[in-house]
């Protein structure tokens, strides 16, 4: 026996024409195939009772006395009677008032009430839920006065109060005129008469149609309807077609004539469909073609699924594994894939380059030590910000992680596009950020790659941009370095660099060199400040600018400034035997990672201790950028000043500064950074500014001290204005222990 057509319609939309259901499936296929033939039966037995009703109910009429003809219920022959009360199904006749005028056994199975119980009684008060009666009599009214057929599933009540769902269908029953007499209805179990694929389709909530090639007629469920939030649909294709977004439209036809063609399995299509209330909504079509049996596509059926909130949820998912969380920028993998992008442009573009920015924060781990990963959260949030107003049209801002971000420059004529991007960087970045009550300054090291030929890896580019922003930070930070292909070479030695550092540590490589400071008003010798150097076995001397900044980002700085500090005060011992002035002081510069060790005052208390040194002999010297955001670093500073330990401010003058916080942190001293006099002026690069600075540094009760002198004329000027100290080369160049020694023996003075 052959399958069901429309069963078979179904497993070719289900599985593909083509493919075989599951072994599993054959039991419950033969079980639906059943199902379907007898409801064929069903309909067939149907469609005759309701076209037998129909035809008595036109041929009956009663008169009036005023010779009117009245619609009477219909009166049933003993034949009719006979096929009323023999159909497979429960059906009932009511007149226009839904008074039951007819009962079949059928309705008597179904429902426990018998015939006398039934007839005569309201049809609604008989079979359905007390709650569900008001609104059922008002739709089966408003159906009389249409005249039109309704299918109903809705629950149902037997007479034991048992409550079932049952599906209705209610066919107006007319007189010879015309004129609506009452209502033939059919009540049966849902699965009995209906299509299952359909009914587990409709409870699914997708939508059904079926497309007919021959007659380009489109028939679509009421669930389809429901999906674009539409009453009506027209059977016009084009009533589909038209709702779908422009952008969709192509692949929505490509993928329905491949299916067509029979270049596809099956048809299936994500696209956006207009919704009643102006949206559009994400829907997925599936379909199979139906052919006949000359092979020739007659009509194509399948299902529709609203993705809407499947697709953001997906949509989100995807932007959420391509971008940082923390500050919502592209992460490095999607940066990557961009860089290749614009490596695709550059093949297809003669002329065309780009180039990558990496950007790497200055003392970002400082704000992370001393107010916390939230603050340091913060600070990446704002600083990206800023990074944005950087940026032309077209460019791509990326955080790559920690505290390195990534720039991709769009068009790039020649270095200077670039370079004109990084200089925008590094103003910005200039200015305080408001983190968590304090100020904090971040400046960022960059370095620039640009597109060539001789790249053929995107990851290639932009580890030569890093390897340049290494070396921007080597230079001091808050730089900007180009790449060269000679750095090529260099970016393996920052490893070995960092290997020769410790080893130089093991080895005792380092030496203590000390700048003299000049007492301005007698000339003398007040104090020495320890310097760093390396005694490279193959570099020879190098001087602290060369490694110190390597040393505090590989956290070196922290062993290699406690053997300067021990070194400095074992000597110091000596050349303090050596001064004619009463007191001399040993400056030494100490790292925002040194200040915040667990162990730094313990440390101090055992170098003043071993070398029978007073707290007030001993300065440490501070930029001000070490302490200034950090609750930890002014905790600290309180505790040294109780030990009696002088504090100064370093490198004042360099924009970052300020004399608030000078007073705020109840420093003893500030440096005056030797920018303003470098270059042999006679009063220096900026001789307002340091009247300035020395005027208000006496208000506050502070000593002032400058560096950088060169020229006699500068020192004059330091008199003049009323400065405390100084130190440069016009005194004397940073010398070695002995030479310190001898300096001090001589009563050296200016």
């Amino acid at each position: 026996m052959s399958m069901h057509r429309l069963l078979r319609r179904q497993l070719d939309a289900h599985f593909g024409s083509k493919g075989e259901a599951p072994p599993r499936m054959d039991k419950l296929l033969r079980e639906i195939d059943g199902e379907y033939r007898r409801a064929d039966q069903d309909r067939e037995a149907l469609q005759r009772a309701l076209a037998l009703l129909a035809d008595l109910a036109q041929r009956q009429s009663v008169r009036t006395d005023a010779g009117r003809a009245k619609a009477a219920p219909p009166v049933f022959s003993k034949s009719m009677h006979r096929l009323f009360e023999q159909a497979p199904f429960a059906v009932m006749v009511c007149d226009t008032s839904l008074q039951i005028t007819s009962w079949n056994a059928g309705a008597e199975r179904l429902s426990g009430h018998p015939a006398s119980q039934a007839v005569g009684r309201d049809v609604a008060a008989v079979l359905l839920p007390e709650t569900d009666r008001a609104s059922a009599r008002d739709e089966l009214r408003e159906m009389i006065a249409r005249g039109d057929p309704q299918r109903w599933l809705r629950s149902g009540v037997t007479r034991a109060g048992e409550e079932w769902t049952w599906e209705w269908t209610l066919v107006p029953l007319r007189d010879r005129r015309g004129t609506v007499a009452g209502l033939a209805g059919l009540v049966q179990e849902p699965l009995a008469g209906r299509d299952r694929f359909a009914l587990a389709l409709e409870a699914s909530g997708d939508g059904a149609w079926d497309w007919d090639l021959r007659t380009k007629r489109l028939w679509v469920s009421d669930s389809w309807r429901a999906i674009a939030g539409v009453a009506q649909l027209g059977e016009e294709p084009s009533a589909w077609i038209d709702r779908i977004h422009p952008a969709d439209r192509e692949h929505f036809d490509a993928a329905f004539a491949a299916h067509g063609e029979g270049r596809s399995e099956r048809f299936e299509n994500e696209h956006r469909l207009l919704h009643r209330d102006g949206s559009w909504r994400w829907v997925l079509a599936r379909g199979a073609v139906v052919k006949d049996r000359g092979g020739k596509p007659i009509r194509v059926a399948g299902s529709l699924m609203d993705v809407t909130q499947r697709k953001a949820v997906a949509d989100r998912m995807l932007h959420d594994a391509l971008h940082d969380p923390l500050t919502r920028l592209p992460n490095r993998a999607l940066f990557l894939d961009l860089v290749k992008r614009a490596f695709s442009r550059a093949r297809r573009r003669e002329g065309y380059r780009f180039a990558v920015l990496f950007l790497d924060l200055d003392r970002f781990k400082a704000v992370n030590d001393g107010l916390g990963h939230a603050a340091g959260d913060e600070l990446l949030v704002q600083m990206s910000a800023r990074l944005h107003t950087c940026l032309r049209e077209g460019d791509t801002l990326a955080r790559q992680g920690g505290d390195e971000f990534t720039i991709l420059l769009d068009d790039v004529r020649e270095a200077n596009d670039a370079t004109v991007v990084a200089d925008r960087v590094h103003q910005v970045t200039t200015k305080p950020f408001a983190i968590s009550g304090h100020e904090v300054f971040a400046t960022a090291s960059i370095g620039i790659a640009l597109s060539a030929p001789t790249y053929t890896r995107p990851e290639d580019l932009l580890l030569d941009a890093d390897t340049a922003m290494y070396r921007a930070k080597a230079q001091g930070r808050a730089r900007t370095v180009l790449f060269d292909a000679t750095m090529r070479e260099r970016a393996p030695q920052l490893l070995d660099l960092e290997a020769d550092l410790r080893r130089a540590l093991v080895r005792e490589e380092f030496r203590v060199h000390y700048l003299p400071i000049v007492e301005v008003a007698s000339g003398r010798i007040q104090g020495l400040e320890a310097l760093i150097r390396w005694a490279h076995p193959k570099r020879g001397l190098v001087s602290p600018e060369h490694f110190v900044p390597f040393a505090e980002e590989t956290g070196l700085i922290v062993p290699i400034g406690r053997w300067l500090l021990d070194q400095a005060g074992q000597q110091f011992q000596e050349c303090r035997r050596f001064a004619r002035a009463n007191s001399l002081t040993l400056n030494v510069n100490l790292s925002s990672k040194q200040l915040l060790q667990n162990d730094l005052l313990e440390h101090i208390d055992k170098v003043l201790e071993t070398n029978d040194l007073q707290p007030r002999e001993l300065v440490l010297e501070l930029t001000e950028s070490t302490f200034q955001f950090n609750e930890q670093a002014a905790a600290r500073l309180a505790q040294l000043r109780a030990r009696g330990v002088r504090l100064y401010m370093d490198d004042f003058g360099t924009g970052y500064s300020s004399l608030n916080a000078l007073y705020r942190f109840q420093l003893d001293s500030l440096k005056i950074d030797k920018s303003l006099f470098t270059g042999g002026s006679p009063r220096g690069q900026a001789p307002e500014l340091v009247r300035t600075i020395v005027s208000l540094a006496r208000e506050l009760g502070k000593d002032v001290v400058a560096e950088g002198v060169e020229t006699a004329e500068q020192f004059d000027f330091l008199r003049e204005v009323g400065c405390g100290a100084a130190q440069g080369f016009f005194f004397s160049p940073p010398v070695d222990g002995a030479m310190a020694r001898a300096l001090l023996e001589r009563g050296a003075s200016w």
